[in-house]
C-alpha cells in the first residue's frame, strides 16, 4: 500500500522579507517600505517582489509532485488491474496452481506405488490374491479419498487465498482513491493558496503603485507652489529694478541737462573771451578755441544721454 509523501514547507520559515523590523506581525500588515525622495525604496520593493515570486514558485513546485505523485499512483493501480486480469483467480490463483499441481503428483506417485504391491502380492500369493486385491482397492480408495480431501482442502484454500486478493485489491483500490482524493485536495489548496499569494502581491503593488503616485502628485504640486512663488518674486525684482532704473534714468537726464545747459554756458563765456581779444598788429590770426583751451589745460567733454 502506497503512501503519499506532502511536501509542504513550515510557513513559519517563509515569512516575508523584514522590511519594517517587526517579523511577529509582518504577515498581518501591509508592508511597510521607507520613503524616499520620490517614493518608496526600490530594494524593498524588489526584495518584497521576489519573496512572492519565490512563494508562487514554491506553489508550482508542490502542484508539480502532487500531480506526479497521482499519475504514478494511477499507474500502479493500472499494473495492479493488468494482473487481476491475468487469470480468473489473479497472480495469488497461478502461484496456488502449481502447489496443488504438486500435492497432485505425490498423492499420483502414492497411488501407483500402492497399486505395483497390491500387484505384487497378487503374483507372489494366489490364495491371498483376492485378499490383497480387496485390501489394495481399499487403499485405493483410501488413497482417492485423501486425494480428494487435498483436493478439496486446495480447492477451499485457493477461495480462500482468492477472497484474500480481492480483499487486497478491493483495499489497494479504496486506498488509491483515497490517496487520488488527498491528491485533489492538497492541489486545490495549494492553487487556492497560490491564488491567495497572487492576489496579496496584486494588492499590497497596487498599494504601493498609488501611494507612489500620491508622493509624485504631491511633490510635483509642491514644485508648482515652489515654482509660482519664484515667478512672484522674480516679477517684483523686475519690477523693483525697473522702477529704480526709471529713477536713475530720470536722474541721468537731469544730470545730463544740467551739465548741457553748463556747456551752452561755458561755449558762451569762451566765445565772448575770444570776441574780446584783438587782432595782433602782424597781422596773425588769433589763437583758435580749441587750442585756447588746451593751453588752459581743459578738455573738450561729449555728453552721451543712457
Amino acid at each position: 500500500m502506497t503512501t503519499t509523501e506532502l511536501h509542504t514547507d513550515d510557513e513559519a520559515g517563509r515569512r516575508r522579507p523584514d522590511v519594517s523590523g517587526d517579523l511577529p506581525t509582518v504577515l498581518e500588515a501591509a508592508p511597510a517600505f521607507r520613503r524616499v525622495v520620490a517614493g518608496y525604496d526600490r530594494f524593498q520593493v524588489d526584495t518584497y517582489v521576489r519573496w512572492a515570486e519565490d512563494e508562487l514558485a514554491t506553489a508550482d513546485r508542490e502542484r508539480e509532485h502532487l500531480l506526479t505523485r497521482h499519475l504514478r499512483t494511477r499507474a500502479d493501480l493500472e499494473d495492479a488491474q493488468r494482473l487481476l486480469a491475468h487469470s480468473c483467480g489473479g497472480a495469488e490463483s497461478l502461484r496456488l496452481s502449481s502447489r496443488i499441481g504438486s500435492v497432485l503428483a505425490v498423492a499420483a506417485d502414492e497411488a501407483e506405488g500402492l497399486r505395483a504391491e497390491a500387484e505384487a502380492d497378487r503374483t507372489a500369493a494366489a490364495a491371498e490374491a483376492a485378499r490383497t486385491v480387496a485390501r489394495a482397492e481399499q487403499v485405493l480408495a483410501g488413497a482417492e479419498d485423501r486425494a480428494g480431501q487435498l483436493l478439496a482442502d486446495a480447492a477451499a484454500r485457493l477461495a480462500e487465498s482468492t477472497a484474500g486478493a480481492e480483499r487486497v485489491v478491493a483495499d489497494a483500490r479504496a486506498a488509491a482513491d483515497a490517496l487520488l482524493e488527498e491528491a485533489r485536495l492538497v492541489e486545490q489548496r495549494a492553487a487556492e493558496h497560490a491564488g491567495r499569494i497572487r492576489q496579496r502581491a496584486r494588492d499590497d503593488a497596487d498599494v504601493a503603485r498609488l501611494q507612489a503616485r500620491d508622493e509624485v502628485l504631491r511633490v510635483m504640486e509642491t514644485g508648482r507652489d515652489e515654482r509660482r512663488r519664484a515667478d512672484d518674486e522674480a516679477a517684483a525684482a523686475r519690477e523693483r529694478l525697473d522702477r529704480d532704473a526709471g529713477t536713475r534714468r530720470a536722474a541721468l537726464l537731469a544730470d545730463v541737462a544740467a551739465l548741457e545747459g553748463r556747456r551752452a554756458a561755458l561755449a558762451a563765456e569762451v566765445d565772448r573771451l575770444a570776441a574780446a581779444v584783438p587782432v595782433p598788429a602782424d597781422g596773425r590770426r588769433p589763437i583758435s578755441l580749441p587750442r585756447l583751451l588746451d593751453r588752459l589745460g581743459r578738455r573738450q567733454w561729449s555728453w552721451r544721454v543712457p
